[in-house]
């Protein structure tokens, strides 16, 4: 089983380990607070560590009085232990005992000293340790302290040096990810949480393991993924707070109990006046004394905070019922903030009226404009359930499930919609339950019940409602392919009032659907309005990411990227689904710009926000748009292991552009191994589903044609192309002219037409100068060089491959840059002043000891089998040799 989160650090000790077995002392320092793992990770080394005589003791708060405790520890068992020091004795006289005992063991055999909450040992221990760590430069020693927090706050500083010493290594344990604490999750619930319940999780915890495992262990994982009732502090944290509350004067506990009601952090006048304290200041001396609370540095009015979320958890959950609605009650009345003084209404268990829900439903929009989804989402929730009448309900568990939905609880959206009362086939009924459907991923079922439910609305007695199902039904139409549609339907929700909780991708989706029906110059029309990218307002910023796909779709990388990069702080408020899309518009259009570091942590947070925020019709898209990004860099296993999500991840059935960038990223990472084949099976299957084609994804066509003319198909290779030649087809965008021209230069150089081919491939050239897409270029710089090179015009060629090489090692592009090297091989030649192959034999020879069929060869080359039949068996009696087994020892050095 893994141990989570902290390979890196084992492997940094087995590195000391090692060291210290070449005879070279190390000290390792392992820090971090209780509960994070220092025991674990000590323990899981010592558990694979060979050849070693392990000492052991571990230090105890109330055993630091007691002189070499922790020494005598060390030495019990050993042939010196029935002489263990007293309290007499000197350190310097009793590290000598303990340095003469290291100095007895085997040579082979390394000393691990292990000393366990290191903290919490006696001085005259450490001291003797001290001294021993002084003298053992040269000795195959290894000594382990594990400290909670910096050490140097911990430890005498008579360890200080040793401690600064360049190699001391200083393992620093945090929490673990939110990934990892997901995995942890999985691991200890048959039916894992939640992505959301598994974010607050692991922000209550801070993911520490100790406190997760106890959670997990304690809490039922319901009531871990209900996002409305506040997560507990486990029961041994609960009892390690209540003792230190005990240690605290009446007015310093009143003092804490306002601050868990007022939340993480409070500004001391208001946390002062809610305890009733007049002088607040002893109290907080006392407070922060005992750790229970924090001052925080403001610059202005001072402020408190709990060191940690689950600090103020144990205090809330200790107030018991009355006492935390008496203090809600005092907020109520203090509070000058609306949605605030709200909020704290419902917390006090003010009973449903409606004037209370009111405030719910309003709070929320407020809530939400103001960039709080998971209070706007609770808001909303609690007003649908509050609400007195059934039309009042109906009407606000919409809202409450849409608002639900863009926070990306998608479970508790579910359990609200289950529970609508009235008339199953009532229009809000059916389009709550298809909003659902969409979040889930299940689009047939969702476009059934929107158009059901669209059927049974009417947008003069119910604009609100309307405005909802025409919203989702234009997104629905831009990710199925269906462009003419989604412009319908986004120009209907335009005519109506604009409503909350939607999602906010309404003009983003029309801008997109008219890039894809061709009517690209009204979208660029209806963004006209807006000012510079860095001057839009938050309110516009799904016409600014409506416009950026319109400039990526007309190659204006540049222009898109500054649509894109402002959008960036405007959405990082915004619901799911609006993030979502802008780190994935973002990153593809880096990846095309060359910045593939960067456009890689935008896919990837594209990945994260689509899985936490439950968008099962994007986050296909974002893991495929991943996994092919990965392969370009040849990280295959990443790769093939996000594609494997984007595969699973479809729900009931992927959409047509979650189909069609799946098959994108299966065809990348099949090309990047030279599986043609594979290239072609990915692909073909898109040629039969028509929507596919209109889906906002980057051009394919040119991969499958690559495939098919190795694998032979040149007639269907060519149908395709001749298809990719219409104006309709690449609608003037130089990038789309690029690959088709590169692509049929390919096809006509195996169809033995040089001169077409030539002409192809300059054309190609021609328009991938146009466009700062350098990874693009390289690919036509590397089929025209190898296409040279096959004519023998060697220095030509050279040139072109060594442009494409630049590139492709620049950018990263690994299976890239090895097939230029392979081309570049057989242009120049090889190195060796001896060697009898020729380039193309050398060329030949080469793939054949990567493990290739000489068929997967002839693909590779654009020859015959024959050819690369005729061209081995020459190499064998060249080398001297009788099979490719012989010739990895013949062959010379790369160039």
């Amino acid at each position: 089983m893994p141990f989570l989160g902290r390979g890196p650090h084992l492997t940094a000790m087995e590195d000391r380990l090692r060291e210290a077995r070449s005879g070279a002392s190390r000290l390792v320092v392992v820090e971090g607070p209780p509960g994070i793992g220092k025991t674990a990770l000590v323990r899981r080394f010592l558990r694979t560590a060979e050849r070693v005589r392990v000492l052991e003791a571990s230090g105890a708060e109330n055993e630091t009085a007691l002189s070499y405790g922790v020494l005598a520890q060390l030495l019990s068992g050993t042939s010196v232990g029935e002489d263990l020091p007293g309290p007499g004795d000197e350190p310097g006289a009793v590290g000598a005992r303990l340095l003469a005992l290291t100095r007895r063991i085997p040579g082979d055999t390394v000393v691990v000293l292990v000393i366990d909450d290191a903290h919490w040992a006696d001085v005259p221990s450490l001291d003797a340790l001290t001294f021993v760590l002084r003298r053992l430069p040269r000795e195959p020693v290894l000594t382990v302290l594990a400290v909670h927090g910096p050490a140097e706050a911990r430890l005498p500083k008579g360890l200080g040096k040793l401690l600064a010493d360049e190699e001391t290594l200083r393992v620093a344990l945090d929490g673990l990810s939110a990934e990892q604490t997901g995995a942890l999750c999985e691991r200890l619930l048959p039916a894992g949480l939640p992505p959301q319940a598994v974010g607050r999780l692991h922000a209550h915890t801070r993911g520490n393991p100790l406190h997760l495992r106890a959670l997990l262990r304690e809490v039922t994982p319901k009531a871990l993924a209900a996002a409305d009732s506040p997560l507990p502090a486990p029961r041994s944290y609960q009892s390690l707070v209540r003792d230190r509350l005990a240690h605290c004067d009446p007015p310093a506990r009143e003092l804490v109990a306002a601050a868990s009601v007022l939340g993480l952090r409070a500004p001391l006048h208001r946390v002062a006046q809610l305890a009733g304290l007049e002088n607040p200041l002893p109290a907080v001396e006392q407070a922060v004394g005992q750790g229970l609370l924090e001052e925080c540095p403001t610059g202005g009015p001072p402020e408190l905070a709990f060191p940690q979320p689950l600090v103020r958890a144990a205090v809330y959950h200790q107030l018991g019922p009355a006492r935390r609605a008496a203090l809600h009650t005092g907020v109520v009345r203090a509070s000058k903030d609306t949605a605030n003084r709200t909020w704290h209404q419902l917390l006090a268990g003010r009973g449903p009226d409606p004037a209370l829900v009111a405030d719910l439903a309003a709070g929320a929009r407020r809530q939400a404009a103001a960039g709080d989804w998971s209070r706007a989402a609770s808001m909303a929730a609690h007003a649908s359930r509050m609400a007195a009448t059934r039309p009042e309900r109906e009407r606000l568990t919409v809202e409450a499930a849409d608002a639900l939905l863009c926070d990306g609880r998608v479970e508790e959206a579910t359990d609200l919609v289950r529970a609508l009362p009235g008339d199953s086939a009532r229009a809000a009924h059916r389009y709550a339950h298809g909003q659902l459907a969409f979040a889930r991923g299940e689009t047939p079922s969702a476009r059934l019940l929107l158009d059901d439910a669209w059927r049974h609305c009417d947008p003069a007695l119910d604009p609100e409602l309307a405005r909802r199902i025409a919203e989702r039904l234009a997104l629905l139409g831009l990710v199925q392919g269906e462009a003419t549609a989604a412009v319908r339907w986004a120009r209907r929700a335009g005519n109506l009032p604009p409503v909350p909780f939607t999602g906010g991708l309404l003009r983003y989706a029309q801008l997109a659907a008219l890039g894809l029906t061709g009517a690209a110059e009204e979208g660029v029309a209806r963004a006209a309005g807006l000012p510079e990218s860095v001057l839009v307002r938050s309110g516009d910023v799904d016409v600014l990411l409506g416009r950026s796909a319109l400039r990526l779709d007309r190659d204006d990388l540049e222009g898109s990227r500054a649509d894109l990069r402002s959008a960036a702080p405007l959405c990082r408020s915004g619901p799911a689904p609006l993030r979502a899309t802008a780190q994935l518009l973002l990153g593809e259009t880096e990846l095309r710009l060359g910045n593939w570091d960067m456009a890689l942590r935008e896919l990837e947070s594209a990945a994260t926000t689509a899985a936490a925020g439950g968008l099962a019709w994007l986050a296909p898209v974002a893991c495929a748009d991943l996994a092919g990004a990965l392969a370009l860099r040849g990280r295959t296993e990443q790769a093939a292991a996000y594609l494997a999500k984007a595969r699973a991840g479809g729900g009931h059935g992927h959409t047509a552009a979650a189909f069609a960038h799946v098959a994108r990223a299966r065809a990348r990472s099949a090309a990047a191994r030279g599986a043609q084949d594979e290239v072609a099976g990915a692909l073909l299957p898109l040629l039969e589903r028509e929507p596919v084609a209109r889906t906002p994804v980057a051009p394919w066509c040119d991969l499958l044609v690559d495939a098919l003319t190795a694998l032979g198909e040149h007639g269907q290779a060519e149908r395709i192309l001749d298809g990719l030649d219409a104006p309709a087809a690449h609608r003037g965008r130089h990038s789309r002219l690029a690959a088709a021209a590169r692509a049929r230069g390919t096809l006509l150089a195996a169809r033995r037409s040089p001169a077409a081919a030539e002409s192809s491939f300059r054309t190609a050239l021609a328009h991938a100068e146009q466009v700062p897409d350098p990874f693009e270029r390289a690919r036509v710089q590397l089929a025209h060089g190898a296409f040279l090179r096959r004519a023998g015009r060697r220095t030509d060629a050279a040139g072109q491959l060594r442009a494409a090489l630049r590139t492709f090692t620049d950018l990263g592009a690994t299976p890239n840059a090895t097939l230029c090297e392979r081309e570049l091989s057989a242009t120049v030649g090889s190195t060796a002043a001896d060697s009898p192959l020729t380039p193309q034999e050398l060329s030949i020879a080469r793939l054949a000891t990567s493990g290739l069929t000489n068929r997967q060869i002839a693909r590779h080359l654009v020859l015959s089998v024959k050819t690369v039949e005729f061209h081995l068996s020459h190499t064998y009696t060249k080398l001297g040799i009788n099979s490719r087994m012989g010739l990895l020892d013949k062959l010379p050095q790369r160039p």
